[in-house]
């Protein structure tokens, strides 16, 4: 008997578009026990002939420059924009009723992914937020370790998302450096929200913080004669003592112009009986520091290669250690999406995560300007109105 298909509609066509859309293409067959089946119903973008060109690329039915049209005509979401549209294109899918899976940061600021949170809630709408890095199979692992209590208590944290992809001073002016676009967040918007999703993952709610942030490059260059130059409006560098509601205390970093990195997420958890030490450029393994096997004579990390033991690994191959990319752990977020619709019920983590998270690397910047410690820094407005 065939499967129910659920149409989709993405929205954008840029990088973490095409991302998503050869999820599309391949989750059918990847995730072969899936309940429903994927249909690459309508691809949009602003751009019709770019929407065109991607959706002939990827093999979508359709392609349009109107995202109300594609919200309209399709069973399921996904938005992968610039901040500043997100908000619209949410609204429109909850009044709609259609489940939607949206990249991060979401919205503008931490109030606005609040107030979508809300109102997706009391409409009933299925919603998930690409936090890619959650996805894969080591990080999994690394959270299943930890919940298992086999390496006892957490102690402290350090994690860091590190890239340079404006490291140079004359790279030029893009939306992510203006704030009416991407949001008030820089590096804390585009790689924070990675390293803190991961570190609420393993050690839990944020209880206090004391951050600090900076602009390295104040002034980036435009292809404007009359304006040759742009101020930076948001940072490009910030850091954070984290303490955890458990007792456990922390530390994450961030930045978009650490030379010589290019997808560094990399953190090392520290428990009471070993430490689990992850790096994103080597992310098809981890590190494992167990303190009974350095009793018994076997000191030191032991490196773990991905395998068959690994959540969602098998899907994808059934040799150990050849390995998985960044699209496929958007064809592990495609796939925990359309379960997601099937069962009626968000995706963690979902809208609520991420105002929460947003919620933290506001505080992170608010810490800085102010110079004082945050308490509750990921608190949510429990008395917020939702609006439709």
């Amino acid at each position: 008997m065939p499967k129910p298909v659920v149409r989709i509609a993405l929205i954008g066509a840029g990088f973490i578009g095409r991302s998503h859309g050869l999820a599309v293409a391949a989750v059918n067959g990847i995730f072969s026990d899936l309940p429903v089946t994927a249909e690459a119903h309508v691809l949009c973008d602003l751009d019709l002939e770019k929407a065109r060109a991607a959706a002939a690329a990827m093999g979508f039915s359709h392609a349009t420059d109107s995202w109300q049209g594609a919200v309209d005509s399709a069973d399921a979401v996904i938005i992968a924009v610039p901040s500043q549209y997100h908000g619209a294109i949410a609204r429109h899918a909850i009044a709609s009723g259609k489940p939607f899976l949206c990249e991060k940061p979401v919205g503008l600021s931490s109030d606005e992914a609040e107030s979508l949170a809300k109102t997706a809630q009391a409409r009933g709408v299925v919603n998930a937020v690409g936090f890619t890095y959650l996805r894969a199979p080591m990080v999994a692992y690394a959270k299943r370790l930890v919940e298992s209590g086999k390496l006892g208590k957490p102690m402290h944290f350090y994690g860091r998302h590190f890239e340079d992809y404006l490291s140079s001073p004359t790279a030029p002016f893009s939306w992510r450096l203006d704030a009416g676009i991407a949001g008030r967040c820089g590096a804390l918007g585009d790689l924070g929200c990675h390293i803190l999703s991961i570190a609420r993952a393993l050690c839990g709610p944020v209880d206090s913080l004391s951050g600090i942030s900076s602009i390295v490059h104040p002034l980036r260059p435009t292809s404007d004669p009359a304006a040759p130059f742009r101020q930076v409006e948001n940072e490009d560098y910030a850091g954070a003592m984290l303490t955890f509601r458990n007792g456990l205390a922390g530390m994450v970093e961030v930045s978009r112009v650490a030379l010589g990195r290019k997808m560094d997420i990399s953190f090392e958890l520290t428990c009471e009986r070993g430490t689990i030490r992850f790096e994103g450029e080597r992310f098809n393994e981890i590190g494992l520091y167990l303190a009974d096997e350095a009793e018994s004579g076997v000191p030191g990390f032991k490196q773990i290669l991905i395998n068959t033991d690994h959540p969602d690994y098998s899907h994808f191959l059934p040799a150990p250690a050849h390995g998985l990319g960044f699209n496929d752990l958007k064809t592990i977020e495609l796939a925990g999406f359309l379960r997601a619709i099937v069962a009626n019920k968000p995706l963690y983590p979902d809208l609520f995560e991420a105002a929460r998270i947003s919620r933290l690397c506001e505080a992170i910047l608010d810490s800085a300007e102010s110079g004082q410690r945050i308490n509750n820094p990921e608190q949510l407005n429990e008395n917020r109105m939702e609006t439709a």
